[in-house]
C-alpha cells in the first residue's frame, strides 16, 4: 500500500518524480519487488486518473510506460519461444521414442498380417534354442527343390534367381514379381525356396487377411514395412490372394473406406523398386488388381495346372516321400506291397487329369493314411486304386460346385 501523502500527490496531479515507495523499492527490495511495486504505481495513477474525469498519470509513469510496454513485449516474445522450444522438445521424444518403439518391435516380435517368416526372433531363441539351431544350420535349397514346373517356367524361374542373386551381391534395386495361375501350383513354394536359396529373410501374408482387418489395416501395414526394412540381408514380402486386397477401385469390395487407406499405405511403400525388400504376389487372377500394381510390376509368371508328364513326375516324388521312405527306413508302421510303381504312376497320372499339385500332395498323404488305418500296415495296389478313385470323384465335385456358384453370380 502507498502512503497516504502520496495517495493525495497523485489525485492532485502534482507528482513529478517516482514516488518515494519506488525508490525505495529499488534500494531495499530485490529487481523483483521493485518491479512489483512500480506497477502497483502505475495502476493507482491510471485509476485516479479515470476518477479525476480523465486526468493524465504522474510524469514517472508516464516516461516508464513506453519502457515498460517494451520490456512487456520482450517477455511474451521469450514466453512464445520458450514454449515452442518445450513443444518441440515434446514432439522430438514423442516421434523418437515411437521410432525406437517401432525398431524394437521389429526385432522381438512379428507383425499381425504375418502367418509364415523365416526370421528368427529373440524370443523365438529364447523358448525353442534347439529348433533355432538347426535352422540357422539349414543349408540353402535349390529354387525348385520340392516343386515341379512345365520345363519352360522352371527355366525362367531359374533365371530369376540368378538375376536377383546378382542383385543382392550388388546391393541394387530387387524387382517385383507377380506369379499368377489357379492355386495349388507351387506358387508359395518357389517364393519360399528363392528366398533361401539367395539367404533372404521371408514372410507370408495372405490378402484376404489384411482385407479384414478394417482400420487396424493400416497401422498394420505400416509395422509391416517397418519389419521388413530391418532385415540386413535382404527381404522376399509374399502376398498370397493378391487381389483379396489389391482389388480395382470401381469394385464392390473397395466401398470400404479402411481398405482404400489401407491399399494407398502399401501402394505408398511400393512407390520405388527398393534395396531392402522384393516384392513377390500371387493372383489367381491378375485382371482384378489395382492397375497401379502393375505398374509396380516387372516380371510375370504363369503358373498353370501341371501336365501329364509334370504329373507323372508330381505322383513318382510324392509317393517317395510319403510311402516308399518311411517303409524303408522302418522308424513307422507302414509297408508297400509289391507292384511296379512306376507303370502304376503312369496309370495315374492319366486319372488326375486337371489335379493341381496341391491336390496330388493330398492324395498321396491319402495313401499313408490308409496304410496306417490297415490291421497290418501293408499298402496295397488295391487299397492304392481306391483313394484315387475317390480323390477323383471329389476333385469332379469340386468343380461342379464352383462352376455352379459362377453360374448364380451372373445371374
Amino acid at each position: 500500500m502507498l502512503p497516504v501523502t502520496e495517495k493525495m500527490a497523485l489525485s492532485e496531479g502534482a507528482v513529478t518524480a517516482p514516488p518515494a515507495s519506488c525508490n525505495r523499492g529499488a534500494v531495499g527490495f530485490g529487481a523483483r519487488e521493485f518491479g512489483f511495486l512500480c506497477c502497483q504505481h502505475t495502476a493507482l495513477c491510471f485509476s485516479l486518473g479515470r476518477r479525476e474525469g480523465g486526468a493524465a498519470p504522474c510524469i514517472s509513469c508516464s516516461r516508464r510506460e513506453g519502457g515498460w510496454g517494451r520490456q512487456a513485449s520482450a517477455v511474451s516474445l521469450l514466453q512464445v519461444v520458450g514454449l515452442t522450444l518445450l513443444a518441440g522438445g515434446v514432439y522430438s521424444a514423442k516421434n523418437g521414442t515411437a521410432a525406437v518403439a517401432r525398431f524394437i518391435e521389429a526385432r522381438l516380435w512379428k507383425p499381425s498380417l504375418v502367418s509364415e517368416k523365416s526370421r528368427i526372433t529373440v524370443l523365438e531363441a529364447l523358448q525353442h534354442p534347439f529348433q533355432v539351431s538347426r535352422r540357422l544350420l539349414r543349408r540353402p535349397q535349390d529354387v525348385l527343390e520340392g516343386v515341379v514346373l512345365h520345363p519352360s517356367l522352371e527355366a525362367q524361374v531359374r533365371n530369376m534367381a540368378i538375376a536377383t542373386r546378382n542383385t543382392q551381391k550388388n546391393h541394387g534395386l530387387y524387382r517385383n514379381v507377380l506369379m499368377y495361375g489357379p492355386p495349388g501350383t507351387g506358387k508359395t513354394l518357389v517364393a519360399k525356396n528363392l528366398a533361401l536359396n539367395l539367404g533372404m529373410d521371408y514372410a507370408i501374408m495372405t490378402g484376404e487377411d489384411l482385407a479384414l482387418r478394417g482400420r487396424e489395416g493400416v497401422t498394420a501395414m505400416h509395422e509391416l514395412f517397418d519389419w521388413a526394412n530391418t532385415s540386413r540381408r535382404g527381404f522376399l514380402l509374399f502376398m498370397d490372394d493378391a487381389e483379396a486386397f489389391l482389388r480395382k477401385p470401381a469394385t464392390e469390395e473397395m466401398s470400404n473406406y479402411y481398405l482404400r487407406v489401407a491399399q494407398n499405405a502399401f501402394l505408398n511403400h511400393t512407390r520405388q523398386r527398393s534395396n531392402k525388400f522384393m516384392l513377390v504376389l500371387a493372383s489367381r487372377d491378375p485382371k482384378q488388381l489395382h492397375r497401379d500394381i502393375h505398374d509396380r510390376i516387372d516380371v510375370m509368371f504363369y503358373f498353370d495346372l501341371p501336365g501329364p508328364e509334370e504329373r507323372e513326375r508330381l505322383l513318382r516324388m510324392y509317393l517317395d516321400k510319403y510311402v516308399l521312405m518311411p517303409a524303408t527306413e522302418g522308424k513307422q508302421r507302414l509297408k508297400l506291397a509289391q507292384f511296379d510303381y512306376g507303370r502304376k504312376c503312369e496309370e495315374i497320372a492319366e486319372l488326375t487329369k486337371g489335379m493341381s499339385a496341391r491336390e496330388i500332395a493330398q492324395l498321396a498323404q491319402s495313401w499313408q493314411d490308409t496304410a496306417y488305418a490297415s490291421d497290418d500296415g501293408v499298402l496295397t495296389e488295391a487299397m492304392l486304386d481306391a483313394r484315387v478313385e475317390d480323390f477323383v470323384q471329389q476333385h469332379q465335385q469340386t468343380n461342379a460346385l464352383a462352376e455352379e456358384g459362377g453360374a448364380w453370380a451372373s445371374g
